[in-house]
């Protein structure tokens, strides 16, 4: 693996977690549509994080928006990026 290959690798994994932690911060100040799009990037990023599909869906009760709970538990993200982007 090249030194350029890491560092990108490196790079996306930072990405990741600080959306996750905006996420975290967002939701548990109430912020929940917020948090919600922050949830998605991740999940872009990282498709295979179960529990940010957790929190999503958490996110997404208390928002109300029972609507996008399918779109959720099937893993849709292109529906989801859709409604909600950032």
């Amino acid at each position: 693996m090249t030194a350029h290959r890491c560092f990108q690798q490196s790079r996306h994994s930072a990405l990741c977690t600080a959306n996750m932690a905006l996420s975290c911060y967002k939701q548990a100040h109430g912020m929940y549509e917020e948090s919600i799009r922050y949830y998605v990037r991740a999940l872009s990023m990282n498709p295979k994080a179960d529990n940010a599909w957790q929190y999503l869906r958490i996110s997404l009760s208390c928002a109300s928006r029972n609507d996008m709970f399918e779109a959720c538990d099937s893993r849709n993200l292109d529906l989801l990026l859709k409604e909600f982007p950032l």
